[in-house]
């Protein structure tokens, strides 16, 4: 019997890791400006790191979320299998090197450079920040360098979909945390815009504000100052209040909970028609319900979560939108944003009557349910659109 041979040839060894790591020495450079402010995207959640305030691995990240969203394949399989082949990742059988190497030249920053949230003004862009009282953001203006080179094997094709996923990043991505709503908007130079057609052929759905200007920043305003206004604003998420006192939501969920937990104030009686229905669960959770009420006759605060699971990234991203020389204010919805209606959904903590339920899967119902739930019909009375989403983009185009 012949005995195995388990000798290492390590020039071999060598010669083919040197091979797998050989790379293109060309570096393209990309000029980048912020034009909107940065929040957060240090180590510490919600901090600019003032050392490195953009970092190379979250704009690698970016352009691999966005490669999916444009070049993926619809089977899993296969875009797991092409992502690896470009963007690297553990395979099967072992690790699989990237064929893409990023870097970022930037210029560090003190605390003098950074602009308080407070002095961004507006009730949208605090709607847009979340629970964050107060923010310390990099400001719009502050430019950076991507440089991008590519290893010697990888093949034209890959290359066209790096740079394709560079448009889209630099139309609709940024850096930093909450990008989804218009945060750290990033354009680069040279590069062209995705157009409308661009965004139904993979799926998705834009619409653009009337109004354009040459600041983007106020492009982003206007972008939050909407989706506020249809969430919470006066006479539209909500009616009138009275001083500061927020009116009664137009919305369906608050009434449900204060049935499913049997306790409300003696003026504000469940009175919403539509029922167990949580429509803006769709753009994206957790959502949490406060109440605000001191004598503990409503509801405590409870948090509407994707069932099983702790947050649910929203399908739709608002940020300014270059169209030429001018900005737009635009809302994007990615593609697959309809599975969103439908996400199972659970109450923290569980209430004592029923489960929350998601926007209804039949068409008859949907309709039913939209004519009552007064945002998603417009002034003049006509149906904005079945499903919350749609009836989102409709007013955000129209802006009432």
């Amino acid at each position: 019997m012949r005995r195995q041979n388990n000798t290492i040839d390590l020039q071999g060894l060598k010669k083919e890791l040197l091979n797998s790591n050989k790379v293109n020495d060309k570096w393209e450079s990309y000029s980048c400006t912020l034009v909107t402010p940065m929040y957060g995207g240090g180590v510490k959640a919600g901090e600019v790191d003032k050392d490195m305030p953009i970092r190379a691995s979250a704009i690698r990240g970016q352009l691999r979320f966005w490669w999916r969203i444009a070049c993926g394949s619809k089977a899993p399989e296969v875009m797991r299998e092409n992502e690896e082949a470009i963007w690297g990742g553990i395979g099967d059988k072992a690790a699989i090197a990237s064929q893409v190497q990023i870097r970022v030249i930037s210029k560090n920053v003190i605390m003098s450079n950074l602009v308080s949230s407070k002095k961004l003004a507006g009730s949208g862009v605090k709607y847009a920040l979340g629970a964050a009282d107060e923010a310390y953001c990099l400001p719009s203006g502050y430019n950076f360098v991507l440089e991008i080179r590519y290893k010697d094997d990888i093949t034209s094709d890959q290359i066209k979909q790096v740079k394709e996923s560079l448009r889209w990043w630099s139309s609709f991505g940024g850096v930093g945390a909450k990008t989804r709503r218009g945060f750290g908007a990033v354009v680069v130079d040279s590069i062209k815009t995705i157009e409308a057609t661009e965004v139904e052929t993979i799926g998705g759905k834009i619409a653009l504000a009337e109004q354009s200007s040459d600041s983007a920043q106020d492009m982003w305003k206007k972008a939050t100052e909407l989706l506020y206004k249809f969430r919470q604003g006066r006479e539209l998420g909500r009616n009138e209040g009275q001083g500061n006192r927020p009116g009664r939501s137009r919305w369906p969920e608050p009434d449900q909970l204060r049935r499913m937990s049997n306790k409300h104030k003696t003026n504000h009686e469940p009175e919403h028609k539509a029922g167990n229905v949580f429509p803006r669960a769709a753009f994206g959770m957790p959502i949490i319900f406060d109440f605000n009420d001191r004598s503990r006759t409503e509801p405590s605060t409870m948090t509407l979560l994707p069932k099983d699971a702790q947050r649910m990234a929203s399908p739709l991203i608002i940020r300014p939108y270059k169209n030429g020389a001018q900005w737009q204010a635009a809302a994007l919805l990615l593609p697959n944003w309809k599975t969103a209606l439908n996400e199972p959904l659970e109450l923290s903590p569980v209430p004592k009557n029923g489960a929350p339920n998601h926007w209804p899967t039949s068409e008859n119902e949907r309709a039913r349910l939209a004519e009552i739930i007064k945002p998603m019909v417009g002034k003049d009375g006509q149906l904005r659109a079945n499903d919350p989403l749609s009836a989102f983009l409709d007013f955000f185009e129209k802006g009432q």
